[in-house]
């Protein structure tokens, strides 16, 4: 898979170890996708080309095939993450999850060549293995047990599959990241590049949920579901590389004090929830609220938190018993980014950001009024044919 920019969302992941630094981990999903491969390969592939053999020696070369195959996907996107870092582009993390694996890197390619160069040294890298798995067989082969020598055979040809199908000419793939770095290259646009590359990859995404409704139809109902929910992944991804693009573009060198909100409405800690979710939630709509105790900010009161509470018992329940205090509300400073902003919001789940300036709260920042500014922006400034 591709490397992509940093996704901000709950972590459920178990970490592992690190490697140059990079923290490599397991989104629980993969233990789905690791189930089905060993599954596969020890319950059908292995007995069907050696059927004599016993229960125990499938599931061995079952489980070391899994593990062997796992661990290219991990070396691709280690070779993505190298290539990152020569290119002086951090890396936080690769997870391996249900679909592959994933290369979270701090920010896109400076240019289109960096770009190509990162991008095809995955399937460069997943076709070094196939050969290396290849020379290993014939070195091999007549002096270790023909179902060890399979394993060698699997892994090579599995490895081709990885690299023939990382060059897809479609966004996120990493065909898709060498196209939009060749439309960048010729037209000079980041935007109309990924825009291009963003198109195709749907277009490939919805070819293989056609195919795996078609699958399922008749008859294959494993494979059939299987290429149906890849499509339905790398269609959503496809889209999401494109919004992304254009948010941080639209937040490019915005800093908080231009949209925050200045003097916004507060709350006291001894209000009751049933006065709080009467006379400001349904009175001013917003999702939540800054709590103010004597003239210092003293914490932050959502929707959310109060939903959690019965019906029956807000009248006798108080801002100060479900608020989240100050040291641990979502935070800014008015000279930080708006996309380190919105970033933020979305690690944290946060609707709001409290803006601090020495020691005061100087504002607020909703999710929903950058989102607006988003929206507004986009509307009115034109696409830059550079950038």
């Amino acid at each position: 898979m591709d490397p992509t920019t940093e996704k901000n969302r709950p972590d459920n992941g178990i970490r592992l170890f690190k490697i140059f630094g990079i923290q490599i981990s397991l989104d629980l999903s993969w233990f789905i996708i690791f189930a089905i491969v060993i599954l596969g390969l020890s319950a059908g592939y292995f007995p069907r080309k050696f059927p004599d053999e016993p229960a125990h020696v499938y599931w061995t070369a079952g489980f070391l095939a899994t593990l062997l195959f796992f661990g290219s996907i991990l070396v691709h996107e280690l070779a993505h993450s190298v290539a990152a870092l020569l290119s002086g582009i951090g890396i936080h993390e690769i997870r391996l999850f249900l679909f592959g694996g994933i290369s979270k890197i701090s920010q896109e390619a400076k240019d289109p060549k960096t770009e190509i160069f990162i991008a095809a040294v995955g399937p460069a890298t997943s076709f070094a293995i196939a050969f290396l798995f290849w020379v290993i067989r014939l070195v091999v082969q007549g002096v270790i047990p023909p179902i060890a020598v399979e394993v060698l055979v699997y892994l090579t040809w599995i490895n081709v599959a990885l690299g023939v199908f990382n060059l897809v000419p479609g966004f996120p793939l990493d065909g898709g990241r060498i196209l939009r770095a060749a439309v960048w290259l010729k037209s000079g646009s980041l935007t109309r590049a990924t825009r291009i590359a963003s198109d195709v990859g749907k277009g490939f995404a919805l070819t293989l949920m056609i195919l795996g409704g078609f699958q399922f139809f008749m008859g294959n109902l494993v494979g059939g579901l299987w290429l149906f929910f890849i499509g339905m992944f790398l269609r959503g991804i496809a889209r999401g590389g494109y919004q992304e693009l254009i948010v941080r573009q639209a937040l490019e060198g915005i800093q908080v004090r231009e949209i925050m909100l200045r003097n916004p409405v507060t709350v006291s800690p001894g209000l009751s929830l049933k006065e709080l979710a009467e006379d400001y939630f349904l009175k001013f709509g917003y999702h939540a609220f800054p709590v103010m105790e004597g003239g210092a900010f003293g914490g932050v009161v959502s929707i959310g938190q109060v939903k959690d509470i019965p019906v029956e018992r807000r009248e006798t329940t108080y801002v100060r018993d479900i608020m989240k205090t100050a040291d641990t509300a979502a935070q800014a400073r008015p000279e930080d980014s708006l996309a380190d902003s919105l970033k933020r919001m979305t690690q944290t789940g946060a609707g709001l950001l409290v803006i601090m300036e020495h020691g005061k709260m100087a504002g607020i920042l909703t999710k929903t009024g950058l989102l607006r500014f988003i929206e507004v922006k986009h509307i009115l400034e034109p696409e830059n044919p550079k950038a």
